[in-house]
């Protein structure tokens, strides 16, 4: 698909000079792409509902198209937000930006849809959609392996501090030193270090109901994987382990 059209004020508007046999050609994509479309998301939600599932077999679709309409990787995006102006009937609020194509709604889709399906039951669709606009979480791709391999579905709230944690310890890091069983011991210790800070801290909010520590519980998440991986550094150890989260806590709140 050598030219991409644009809307412009409800008009299609043509990149480049094109033959009239061109843009016939993308005239009958565009068709093509307005029967095809609302259909099959409309048959994938009835079957799978808004979740995960249901954006894992619209990748699967979406890619089928890439390939049917030869579709480069650097015109991705724009093939994306033609669907979006031209095809789909859905309404999707989410702000996904004008440049990178990692927020878009079917890159995503499509990102998601070339992960196996053990790896996808593992979230739901919320977490997938965190996980894959933080590029610099998913740049090691062997956090794909190692959620393949982790033991059942993890919850929102744990995922969320995960994340947070995981953010702050790849600052100015560089796993690809680690081989799979040192990096997913890490991967590991941070998502206990995660849970311990939501387990501790509902018992600090109960036995401390009027702390204003409940108010800025953000705040003091952040301070306490800070002070988690300074205490790991401290130990010269790789993991954060079950008696430096205690020991954190404790000294935290």
């Amino acid at each position: 698909m050598g030219h991409i059209v644009r809307l412009i004020d409800g008009h299609l508007i043509y990149d480049g000079l094109l033959s009239s046999q061109e843009k016939a050609t993308i005239d009958e994509i565009l068709r093509a792409l307005q029967e095809e479309i609302p259909t099959i998301e409309a048959d994938l939600q009835a079957e799978y509902g808004q979740g995960a599932w249901y954006k894992y077999n619209l990748g699967l679709f979406l890619g089928k198209l890439l390939e049917k309409y030869d579709i480069s990787i650097s015109e991705r995006r724009r093939f994306w937000d033609e669907i979006k102006h031209f095809a789909t009937k859905e309404n999707r609020k989410r702000n996904e930006g004008t440049k990178a194509a990692t927020r878009s709604f079917y890159e995503q889709c499509y990102a998601l849809s070339q992960q196996d399906k053990e790896v996808v039951e593992k979230l739901n669709w919320r977490q997938w959609q965190n996980i894959l606009d933080r590029v610099g979480i998913r740049a090691d791709e062997r956090i794909f392996q190692w959620l393949k391999q982790s033991t059942g579905k993890i919850r929102e709230d744990d995922w969320r501090e995960f994340e947070k944690a995981l953010h702050l310890y790849l600052k100015n890091k560089d796993t690809s030193v680690f081989d799979n069983a040192e990096l997913f011991a890490i991967y590991d210790s941070i998502m206990l270090m995660s849970v311990r800070w939501r387990e501790q801290f509902k018992v600090f909010s109960l036995e401390h109901p009027k702390s204003a520590k409940i108010k800025s519980k953000g705040t003091w998440a952040k301070k306490y994987y800070a002070l988690c991986f300074k205490k790991k550094k401290e130990l010269h150890s790789q993991i954060v382990t079950e008696e430096i989260c205690t020991s954190a806590f404790s000294e935290l709140m």
